[in-house]
This record gives structure tokens, C-alpha cells and sequence, in this order.
């Protein structure tokens, strides 16, 4: 703020009263409240740094979980007389494969020494080669499900991720392995971590602690980078011996940042959010380098003046430090401070109240964006399950029924394949557009994979199976017409399943009835809707 002599300004004052170095008390106060406030960004910055890590964690289980439990029901359901037959086995891992495309590179056979079967889809270079020295196949040969070592593929050089499960006959005997791949690029895998940006140059960080690698991160030259060495970085170091917390640390470029760790259950791993020190507090060194140039021009002569101005001129300063200090420790809410005069004191209250501002939008997007799908726009996962539990609870409370449509789309991945990831992603978001226009308004659409959405209908009564096939046949008819784009128009289909619950039901049963149903649709031909039985939603 410039220096000027005016009526509302609190040196004018000053200067008719023979007070004007109070001024340098006001503004002293000031820089304790400055203190304050550097504390409770921190604070803020590491709560919200530890939810994003635990999303983003979460989002990662779920990838992992949803690609090892694949992977176990097709080894559990692949016929071992194919091993002998590579073409008719390369046919059943096709089906598979474009039936749930969660490996997008695809899968393959071994036999008991560590050679290709047969794979799909088919990789020059991957047929006929050994596996026999990596880590998955030596610990599937021992009849156990494992994660490989994220690595640069020998087929494709670039980062991926192996999975292996075995393929064990009714004696128990390994009679061969079933890998899936998964490029850690890839848009239905790890995506969060790739995208997401906190601040100007803070993002996330995935590290293997068993590998001594990271990854996955925001920032592209660090995956499969290895870890920094132990003493580079403290807060690292507690965390690859298990520390799950948040904290200010000097990273391996010496920049201090927050950064919060969460572990990602599944697997060995643990996610990193971080946001530089500088970016944080970058409004209240402002402010504080604003508040010590002009407190360093009158703070000799303030000394001189102080205790016989303080009390009169200090108190409306003093009563908006103690109501800050009374936010911080939760006593008020997080409100803006009056601004009960105006001049410099008037202009830092609103300058603080701008910060408290942003500090409460920013986290008010955190929550959205938690809760959210980023693409659409939807509801994701976390909010569907907890809509289910209000709604599972006012059927209780009300002896009504609830109808959960579970949502695959048939031809999306051809759009990815030829037309790229920007074509899928605006199709994506015109199936959320068609399917919002069917649903009423106290429904929920949920986005809760990478083409899979999830309708709940709620407060239905004793004809909710003949309501949610209405709604299907509504979703089904929202796909007739193509899906133009600027490459043209693309047909898209669906294909639906049902599942009716009540007050006595548990989402998740509900969730994998619906889905379950699902598949039972694209069996039956795609296009589609199948209602699941109400013992398969029925609880455990």
C-alpha cells in the first residue's frame, strides 16, 4: 500500500493526535498474526495434502485390486487342455481380453519353463520369448498370485507392470502361468497420478519401497527413477520404514515442501502428495513483506511512543488478532473478521480475509474434486457408496426397495484404439450427458470406471424391478442414435445389470450382483439388460 496523507488513513491520524507511531504497533501485530497464519497453512496445506494422498491411494488399490482379481477369476476359469492348443488358447484370451480390458497389454501364457503360449493381443517380439528370470513367473511358479516389478518392457520399451497368477490342475500342480501387463500409462491405470497437479509444481509421487523405485508421478522424469539414498530426505526415509503421516521435509533437489504419505493397501506401495513451502505460504510472505517495509521506516520512534498509545489506539487490532488466534484453535468458525475501520488496519483485516477466502474455496474444490469424477463431472465410487447408505437406509426406515443399473459400454474401446484418448474422453462425456437426461433428479449417475457407470434409483416401492427395467430400456434407447464427433460418428451400446436390494441390503453384495448381471447381458449378446437374482443381492 502507498503511503498517503488522507482522511481515512490511520498515519493522518496518527499525526493529528501526535500519535503517528502507532502505526507501528498496528502493524507489528501484524506480523505475529502473519506467524499465525503461516502455522495454520501448514496446518490446512497438510490436511489437504493427506486426503488427496489417501484418494489418490485408494484410486490406485482399486486399479491393482480390480487387475489381480481378474487376472485370479481367469486363471481360475481358463481350461488347462488349452495349453496344448496356442491357437485355440490365443482365441480364449481374446474373448477375455475385449470382453474387460483392464490390461492394455494384454495377456499372455506361459508354460512351466517360462515360454509364451500364446498372448493377446499378439506383440512382435513377445511370442515364443522366456520369462523364466523375472520375478512374477518365479514366484507364480510357486503357486502364488504376484505383482511384478514395475519395469522398461524388453517387447515395448516403455513402463509397465506385470501380473501373474498360476495355473494350478485339481492335483495342485502348476501347469503354467497367466500374466497380464498393464502400461503404467495408460489411461484406465494410474491416471491420477499423471494428471494430477498440486499448485505450480507440486503433484503425487507412487513408490515401491521393496523396488526402491517410484512408480509413478507428476513429473515425468521420475518414473522408475530410483529412490533417493537414506539421509537425502527424512521424511522419505520414516516413510519407506513404514511412516504414514504428513510433514515439512527438504527434498532430494533441496526444496522444502509438505508432503503426506498414505499406503495403498494391496500392494507394497505408498503415495506421496507434496506441495513446495513457497507455494503455500506464498500470500503471507507477501503480506509479510509488505507489514516489515513500512514497520522498518517508524519502529525507532514506535519504541518511544508505544506504552502511552497502546491501549486506545491497539484494541480494534487486538480484538482481530484474538478472534484469528480463537479460529486457530477452533473455538470460532472459519469466517471472514469485520472490518471495523477504514484504513491500514481495515485493509489488512480484508487482505485476510481474502486469504481465509481461498484457503476455504480450495478446500471446498478438494472435497468436489474427492468426491467427483474429473472427466464427467459425476458422482465417483466414494460418493455412489455413500448415497447407497442414505438410501439403504431410508428404504429400512421406510420398508422400501432400491434398484442399482450397473453400466458397461460395448464398443468404446475401438474409439480409444483408432481415434485416441481425447475421442474416448469427449464420448465418454456425451454418454453422461444422454444418461443424466433419463435419470430423475433425485437418482444418482455414478462414473465409477473406466467405461463403467452406475445408476441408483432410490424410494421405490414393491414394483421397483418393473421401474429399473423401464430405466434400461430408457438407457438402452439413449444409445440408438451414434455419437458424432469432429472424426465422425460412433456407434456405442451398453449393456445393463440389474439389482434390486432393500433396507436388509449391503452395497457392495448389491454392486457385484449388478455387475454380475451385467456380464450375464454381454453374454447373452450386448445391447442389453439382465436382472440379478435376489439371492445374489441379498446379504452375506
Amino acid at each position: 500500500m502507498r503511503f498517503r496523507l488522507h482522511a481515512n488513513s490511520l498515519t493522518t491520524r496518527l499525526i493529528l493526535l501526535g500519535s503517528l507511531l502507532l502505526l507501528v504497533g498496528a502493524l507489528s501485530r501484524i506480523v505475529f498474526l502473519s506467524s499465525y497464519l503461516r502455522d495454520d497453512l501448514t496446518r490446512l496445506t497438510s490436511a489437504q495434502l493427506s486426503s488427496i494422498a489417501h484418494y489418490a491411494a485408494q484410486d490406485v488399490d482399486r486399479d491393482i485390486v480390480a487387475r489381480r482379481d481378474l487376472l485370479n477369476h481367469l486363471a481360475g476359469k481358463l481350461p488347462q487342455a488349452l495349453l496344448g492348443q496356442p491357437g485355440q488358447l490365443r482365441s480364449w484370451l481374446q474373448e477375455r481380453q475385449e470382453a474387460n480390458p483392464l490390461f492394455s497389454r494384454g495377456l499372455f501364457v506361459l508354460d512351466t519353463d517360462g515360454r509364451v503360449i500364446a498372448d493377446f493381443p499378439t506383440i512382435p517380439g513377445r511370442g515364443g520369448s522366456s520369462a523364466a528370470d523375472r520375478d512374477y513367473f518365479r514366484e507364480a511358479s510357486q503357486g502364488r498370485a504376484a505383482i511384478g516389478r514395475p519395469t522398461i518392457g524388453r517387447v515395448a520399451a516403455f513402463p509397465i507392470l506385470p501380473m501373474a497368477a498360476p495355473l494350478v490342475d485339481a492335483d495342485g500342480t502348476v501347469r503354467g502361468v497367466l500374466v497380464g501387463v498393464s502400461e503404467l500409462k495408460s489411461g484406465n491405470f494410474l491416471a491420477a497420478l499423471y494428471t494430477t497437479r498440486i499448485g505450480e509444481t507440486g503433484g503425487l509421487l507412487l513408490i515401491s519401497p521393496r523396488d526402491k523405485l517410484f512408480v509413478g508421478a507428476s513429473d515425468p522424469s521420475l518414473i522408475l527413477a530410483p529412490t533417493p539414498p537414506p539421509g537425502v530426505n527424512q521424511l522419505h526415509d520414516l516413510a519407506m520404514n513404514g511412516f504414514r503421516g504428513s510433514g515439512v521435509t527438504v527434498n532430494a533437489k533441496g526444496v522444502e515442501e509438505i508432503a503426506a504419505t498414505a499406503s495403498v493397501p494391496s500392494v507394497d506401495w505408498f503415495v506421496v502428495a507434496r506441495l513446495p513451502t513457497s507455494e503455500a505460504h506464498a500470500s503471507v510472505g507477501q503480506l509479510t513483506r509488505y507489514i516489515l517495509r513500512n514497520t522498518a521506516i517508524i519502529l525507532p520512534l514506535f519504541i518511544l511512543v508505544m506504552i502511552l498509545i497502546m491501549h486506545w489506539m491497539m484494541r480494534p487490532l487486538m480484538d482481530t488478532a484474538n478472534r484469528a488466534d480463537r479460529m486457530t484453535l477452533g473455538e470460532l468458525p472459519l469466517e471472514p473478521l469485520p472490518v471495523v475501520r477504514n484504513d491500514e488496519v481495515g485493509h489488512l483485516t480484508a487482505a485476510f480475509n481474502r486469504v481465509l477466502s481461498k484457503l476455504l474455496e480450495s478446500r471446498a474444490e478438494l472435497s468436489h474434486m474427492a468426491h467427483h469424477d474429473q472427466l464427467t463431472g459425476l458422482p465417483n465410487r466414494k460418493l455412489l457408496t455413500d448415497r447407497m447408505q442414505l438410501a439403504l437406509a431410508r428404504a429400512l426406515r421406510n420398508r422400501g426397495r432400491i434398484a442399482v443399473l450397473f453400466l458397461d459400454l460395448d464398443g468404446f474401446k475401438p474409439i480409444n484404439d483408432r481415434h485416441g484418448h481425447e475421442a474416448g474422453d469427449l464420448a465418454l462425456s456425451a454418454v453422461a450427458e444422454r444418461l443424466t437426461a433419463v435419470i430423475r433428479r433425485e437418482d444418482t449417475l455414478a462414473r465409477v470406471g473406466g467405461d463403467e457407470f452406475v445408476i441408483l434409483l432410490s424410494d421405490l416401492d414393491d414394483r421397483a424391478t418393473d421401474t429399473a427395467e423401464k430405466v434400461a430400456e430408457k438407457c438402452l434407447a439413449a444409445f440408438a442414435a451414434p455419437f458424432r464427433q469432429a472424426q465422425g460418428a460412433f456407434p456405442l451400446g451398453t449393456s445393463i445389470g440389474i439389482a434390486i436390494g432393500d433396507g436388509d441390503s449391503d452395497p457392495e453384495r448389491l454392486l457385484i450382483a449388478a455387475d454380475q448381471a451385467m456380464y450375464r447381458a454381454k453374454e447373452a449378446g450386448r445391447g442389453r439388460y439382465a436382472v440379478a437374482a435376489d439371492s445374489d443381492a441379498s446379504p452375506a
